[in-house]
């Protein structure tokens, strides 16, 4: 664990998966601090990590290497393919030439596809690894706790860090789900409207690289040697490099500066160019491009071919402007939503009727909202309409002007994010930051309330990231960017009002770095002590400072006299359990650490809790438990 380092898709990370990444390391020196009592370890070690290991490679890694398979098969297909497509004689009947060409095409659907495929089974099995295998690991870590009672002290400092992991945890796993729908639904696209096709086109002079076949002539003959080649504009220099992905084996590279490019219709072989190297005592150089549209893309970025004429741009949409009936129709909503309490779960992450909402959104457009009855319009109606009004937005509420400070301050330090998110504030147009003020007071509103809705800061930011920030292509990399997205709002939603005082916030001290986490307590009747808990309540952010103090309340009240009944705490949906317990009775549930409890209520019986487990209903002592928001 200490050597482990997670392969980064991407750009760059966010401080999420920054402190995942460290996580095995502490993990790795909490190992050592109880090395000498390993041995009794060892006989749920098995459970605990081996199988769920065993089952991440044979689930995921093993689909990627299936994948890989399908990717080589398809790899090879295709170019075999294209060079029995490419080999045609140019004295062939067009009836040949034709069923040839549909071959390849097909070939190359499929080979598109696989490639895809591939790409995406890799990212998702990196990004799998940020939250199952850590997570896999965290379980184990609590089942140490539950063995060393002299450790329990340490495990009081460890605390907080492991629990603030957790949630790092929890942010990045939806991170991950909403990229990947992301990613599915721009699959699908490049597929269907061919825009990798599209985003080669460019005007003259442009660099260009792709394969191509070079005629070579031998003493008894030609042949036709691929390789990948580079043009460069500005110094109108070739470059080639000799490589096949049948072989997989690459020679050396060959720079050859040009004079000029033109087209070879008296090749042998179809869809060649010759490019005329500056040295005049060498041979035009015989290249084969992979088609006729590839042949012109070639010499256009060779200045042998004028650009085409460009399309008039399309007409804009009928988008709806952020005007007052706009900022009307937010208010409203969320005034709404507001006076009937916040209460419900999954809001702003449950959609609703898209019919219903497309009609709504076209009533507040028209200024003509009717009476919003909760009967004929459902909160999840009311939220997806005030979505869908900031998605039809001319260009996103945070300008596409600013999208890339935004996400600089999102991959930066949280010390200096609030001061970056002050500034970049400042730098919206009014109407823009008069929106976002109105929309931020209302989502602050919503997290406040997370302990009934369960939309915590996090997962707001997780509905209005994409909604709020949108690049202006939408490209594989920008979906990669997404989670940087979701840490913006996250961020403004925390430091929400600070972020539009008239005064910077002031800086924060440079984030330390987390002391090793240390060996885990005793799971004894009296749990962590509620001082130890308090202490650890204020190394925490803000949001999760009061689940802290819950847990502060409900494992001191246990700890109290038999005699003195405990208060049970408020009721929660659900509670992880972090110590291992074997029921005593029928009516005991028995249960391991880290796993999740749902369906809890208060019992009748003083320091314990009813809950549901794989199915089965009974009671959970109180101190073995923690709520989760």
């Amino acid at each position: 664990m200490e050597q482990f380092e997670f392969a980064c898709i991407g750009a760059s990370t966010t401080e999420d998966e920054r402190v995942i990444g460290r996580s095995l390391h502490h993990f790795a020196q909490l190992i050592r601090t109880v090395e000498d009592e390993r041995e009794r370890m060892l006989g749920r070690a098995h459970e605990q990590i081996i199988q769920p290991l065993e089952r991440f490679r044979k689930d995921h890694i093993g689909a990627v290497k299936e994948g890989k398979k399908k990717f080589d098969k398809k790899t090879a297909k295709f170019c075999q393919s294209q060079e029995r497509t490419l080999s045609l004689s140019s004295k062939k009947p067009e009836a040949v030439f034709q069923e040839a060409d549909a071959a390849m095409d097909m070939a190359e659907r499929d080979f598109c596809q696989a490639s895809l495929e591939y790409v995406f089974q890799l990212q998702a099995v990196q990004e799998r690894k940020k939250f199952e295998l850590v997570e896999t690991l965290l379980g184990f870590v609590f089942g140490w706790w539950t063995f060393h009672h002299t450790a329990h002290d340490v495990h009081a400092d460890a605390e907080p860090l492991v629990r603030d992991l957790q949630l790092r945890i929890q942010r990045t796993r939806s991170n991950f789900e909403e990229t990947s729908k992301q990613t599915e639904s721009l699959m699908k696209k490049m597929m269907e409207n061919k825009e990798v096709e599209a985003a080669e086109e460019g005007g003259g002079g442009v660099a260009r690289a792709g394969y191509l076949f070079l005629m070579e002539k031998k003493a008894f003959g030609t042949t036709w040697s691929k390789h990948y080649c580079t043009y460069e504009a500005p110094a109108r220099a070739l470059t080639l490099l000799p490589y096949s992905q049948l072989t997989v084996r690459a020679g050396a590279a060959e720079r050859v500066p040009l004079a000029g490019a033109r087209a070879a219709p008296d090749a042998e072989r179809r869809f060649c160019w010759e490019a005329a190297p500056a040295e005049r005592e060498r041979a035009p150089l015989t290249l084969q491009a992979l088609g006729e549209r590839d042949r012109a893309l070639w010499l256009r970025a060779a200045d042998a071919l004028a650009p085409p004429a460009r399309a008039p741009p399309p007409a804009a949409p009928d988008l709806w402007p952020l005007d007052d009936a706009g900022f009307a129709f937010v208010r409203r909503l969320a005034g709404e939503l507001e006076a009937r309490g916040l209460d419900e779960q999954g809001l702003y992450r449950v959609a609703g009727v898209a019919s219903k909402v497309a009609r709504l959104v076209a009533l507040g457009r028209a200024r003509r909202l009717p009476a919003l009855a909760p009967a004929e319009w459902e909160s999840k109606t009311l939220a997806s309409a005030l979505k869908a009004y900031l998605r039809a937005l001319p260009e996103p509420l945070l300008t596409r002007a600013l999208h890339g400070a935004w996400l600089a301050a999102a991959r930066g330090e949280r010390a200096a994010r609030a001061r970056a998110l002050h500034a970049l504030v400042r730098a919206l147009p009014p109407r823009p930051r008069d929106m976002l003020r109105l929309l931020l007071a209302h989502l602050a509103r919503v997290a406040r309330r997370a302990d009934r809705n369960l939309m915590t800061a996090a997962n707001l930011a997780v509905c209005f990231g994409p909604t709020l920030l949108r690049a202006e292509r939408e490209t594989v990399a920008s979906i990669l960017e997404l989670k940087f997205y979701n840490v913006v709002v996250e961020s403004l939603l925390d430091n929400f009002p600070a972020v539009f005082a008239a005064e910077p916030p002031p800086a924060e001290p440079p984030d330390a770095p987390p002391a090793p986490p240390a060996a885990p307590p005793a799971a004894h009747n009296g749990g962590p002590s509620a001082s130890a808990t308090s202490a650890a309540c204020a190394a925490y952010a803000a949001p999760h400072a009061q689940l802290l103090a819950q847990l502060a309340r409900g494992a001191s009240s246990s700890a109290s006299s038999a005699s003195a009944s405990p208060p049970p705490p408020p009721p929660a949906a659900r509670v992880r359990t972090l110590y291992a317990c074997v029921g005593e009775s029928e009516g005991e549930l028995s249960f391991e650490p880290n796993q999740i409890i749902t369906d809890v209520s208060a019992s009748g019986e003083p320091g314990w809790l009813r809950g549901s487990l794989d199915g089965r209903s009974g009671l959970v002592p109180m101190n073995y438990v923690e709520p989760l928001p």
